[in-house]
């Protein structure tokens, strides 16, 4: 894969990731209760690893 392609899509997921988070914070209904709360918490781990996960697509090892 290209540094370019690679870069293109971790600036990409980091977007998304950062969107889903915000959504999360302020735009998921807050009355929700039980299994769709824990749906919410994974919502948001989901988001914090998409966020941390894309700068091994931004800066790749050159070493491998």
């Amino acid at each position: 894969m290209s540094h370019g392609l690679r870069r293109l899509g971790g600036a990409t997921v980091m977007i998304a990731g950062i969107a889903r988070g915000i959504w999360v914070v302020f735009g998921a209904p807050h009355d929700w209760h039980g299994a769709q709360a824990l749906g919410r918490v994974a919502l948001g781990l989901v988001s914090l690893a998409m966020i941390s996960g894309s700068p091994t697509l931004i800066f790749p090892d050159e070493r491998s």
